[in-house]
């Protein structure tokens, strides 16, 4: 009896090891290598003539370089704003540093594409602030160009200065007041004192934050495809090739971009191996420096008075514009009449309900199955001595290494004929398809949030209930789950932002029966109703705002 038992223990968790591999390696791993063999397939059979024809094309061989340099850059800029706003905020004493925090937070719960449309109203040609310099200073055309390279890193400035902001921030707060205290006393130099125990302590923070920027930066879809102009880059060239049905090439052009993806990864890896950096060990927090120059802590004022007013000022834009009545505002620089009729079309309307409905259900369906995966995943990677732990680890931050539009390459090539892992059904076409694409590209984040909640969860605890006869499955529901369940709701709400407003996985899967809001948004510009477009982005913004007040709470919880 006893050893059937034990051996119906084993069978089921064997059983769950083999369900979570075959969904990982389903959707993640077979894609990926379906992708992969595709960019050697051509009309001859397997050749190396999909390569050839990229390396040896002007084109290909820019919109490469172009890429390249778009994420360099994009590192560069967002590494220098948000490495000085963090020193600013969580080094040198500043009013109202809360609020501050909170402001310089809010592009991180946006989606891109919303940001994109509300820097067009505001800078593009014909924008607000544009049109508004024209009348001031008597010019008779824009003062600047909102397009092509700077237009992108305008846009990137805005949306990923965040990711520097957080780490180094963290890593700031990680610093040793004694340590800083005793090498002043000893005679080192403010700039000794910044080379010699700031850097090292922050550097960690600024490789993980280049790698996340470098990333977002080379993948970026939504800011080149609409403001890019001829500034052609590979994720731009990649939707250009499925358009036109050259799924090869599509299929090249992924591999290629992921390949600069984890060139990167290892050589900032590689960096900070080579450097061993260690974190510091807080004896005593930090104290904030006070600006003792009246004048200088006045311009720093300013300064981030002028920079929360960027910040602010779109999403004020996309409100605003939300209101305005359709079919008023043509000529005039700024609207002059103002309604609820785009939400009311919203609500009201099928046609115009529908994509909000799609993409508070696909979001939801997301959030779900990252769930049932991470947290099992999570469990077996932190808390067993499972010899699978590397391999599902491997599995689930892959997707890390893949920007969004080779994640859609991959399950459009992995889906489009019936095999095993889609019970041999073709997936292509389906309502299902798009919010499967969105769980891979966001399981990442949800194993992260798992794993950090697991690790602060004490041994004890479980071995406690093993002691007094609980089964490992009622170990996992009555102790893991509860205590975990802070972290785990903030990285499902995180994750249901994400996927409400993803536009880059959308562009390339979506179909009629589940466009989601930012095709629906994306429409209602390209067919003037901005009015619409704005109403759409004003309910995600309102979605974001609200579930990012949750997660903070949740968070402060813990």
């Amino acid at each position: 009896m006893i050893r059937k038992l034990l051996n119906s223990k084993k069978s089921a968790y064997y059983l769950g090891i083999s369900l979570l591999l075959w969904v990982l390696i389903g959707f993640i791993l077979y894609p990926a290598l379906k992708t992969f063999y595709m960019s050697f397939n051509s009309s001859a059979g397997l050749s190396l003539v999909n390569y050839f024809e990229i390396f040896t094309s002007r084109v290909s061989m820019m919109a490469l370089r172009n890429t390249v340099m778009l994420g360099v850059l994009t590192v560069l800029v967002c590494g220098t704003l948000g490495t000085v706003l963090a020193f600013l905020v969580n080094y040198f004493e500043l009013k109202y540093k809360k609020i501050i925090d909170k402001l310089l937070l809010l592009p991180l719960v946006l989606p891109g594409l919303i940001i994109v449309f509300s820097f067009v109203q505001l800078y593009g040609e014909s924008g607000l602030v544009t049109k508004t310099l024209e009348a001031i200073f008597s010019l008779n055309e824009a003062p600047y160009s909102f397009s092509g390279l700077r237009g992108i890193l305008f846009v990137h400035a805005y949306t990923q200065y965040v990711y520097f902001y957080l780490n180094v921030s963290v890593g700031i707060k990680q610093l040793d007041q004694s340590t800083i205290d005793a090498s002043r006393n000893l005679g080192a130099s403010k700039l000794k004192v910044f080379t010699s125990i700031i850097l090292p302590t922050i550097t960690p923070a600024l490789i993980a934050s280049s790698i996340i920027t470098f990333m977002t930066g080379i993948g970026s879809f939504s800011a080149p495809s609409i403001i890019g102009g001829s500034y052609k880059v590979l994720t731009t060239q990649i939707l250009l090739s499925k358009a036109n049905n050259f799924m090869s090439i599509a299929a090249t052009q992924v591999v290629i971009l992921i390949l600069v993806s984890v060139t990167y990864l290892v050589l900032a890896r590689g960096y900070e191996r080579r450097k061993r950096f260690t974190p510091s060990v807080r004896a005593t927090p930090i104290r904030p420096v006070r600006i003792k120059s009246n004048g200088l802590n006045i311009l720093v004022h300013i300064l981030l008075v002028l920079l929360l007013t960027l910040i602010i000022l779109p999403i004020i834009t996309i409100i605003v514009l939300s209101f305005v009545k359709p079919g008023t505002w043509m000529i005039d620089i700024y609207p002059r009449e103002f309604s609820f009729e785009n939400y009311a079309q919203i609500f009201y309307k099928t046609r115009a309900l529908k994509p909000f409905l799609n993409s508070i259900t696909m979001s939801t369906i997301t959030a779900f199955f990252c769930l049932a995966i991470a947290i099992p995943a999570s469990y077996i990677i932190v808390k067993t001595k499972s010899k699978v732990r590397a391999l599902l680890e491997f599995l689930t931050m892959l997707p890390l290494a893949m920007p969004s539009s080779a994640i859609a390459i991959n399950m459009i090539n992995a889906f489009n004929k019936p095999n095993l892992f889609a019970l041999n059904t073709v997936l292509v076409g389906l309502y299902i398809l798009l919010p499967l694409a969105y769980f891979v590209s966001a399981l990442p984040l949800m194993v992260r949030a798992s794993i950090v909640s697991l690790q602060s969860l004490n041994d004890t605890y479980l071995e406690a209930s093993k002691i007094l006869g609980a089964r490992r499955l009622q170990t996992f529901f009555t102790v893991v789950i509860p205590t975990i369940a802070p972290g785990i709701t903030a990285g499902l709400l995180l994750i249901f932002i994400r996927s409400i407003g993803e536009y880059t996985i959308s562009v390339f899967m979506y179909n009629a029966s589940n466009q989601p809001i930012s095709i629906a948004m994306a429409n209602s510009i390209f067919e003037y109703d901005i009015g619409l477009a704005m109403a759409y982005g004003s309910l995600i913004v309102i979605i974001a705002v609200v579930i990012s007040t949750i997660i903070r709470r949740l968070s402060s919880d813990k």
